[in-house]
């Protein structure tokens, strides 16, 4: 079996930001940096590569929060950890 393909939210110099492999993408909100953590393990996963979203909570504790395959796509916002909602 494959290793999945993380794809973790974290904040970073102040924005919210996912980063996996060779991608970094910023965003002001964190919900918006979750939504297209999970729009993008989602697309990883059609395309055969399982994927699953981490929320980092500390420098060395993290959360799943999505996994391809396991998780309904969109994911139900209950599902999903509280965000902060700050920049």
């Amino acid at each position: 079996m494959t290793a999945p393909i993380q794809f973790i939210v974290l904040k970073y110099k102040g924005k919210w930001s996912i980063k996996s492999r060779d991608l970094q993408r910023s965003f002001s909100m964190q919900r918006e940096a979750m939504d297209a953590a999970i729009q993008l393990a989602n697309e990883a996963g059609k395309e055969g590569k399982p994927a699953v979203v981490l929320f980092q909570k500390s420098k060395t504790e993290f959360q799943k929060i999505w996994t391809y395959g396991e998780s309904p796509y969109p994911p139900v916002r209950s599902d999903l950890p509280a965000t902060s909602g700050d920049a």
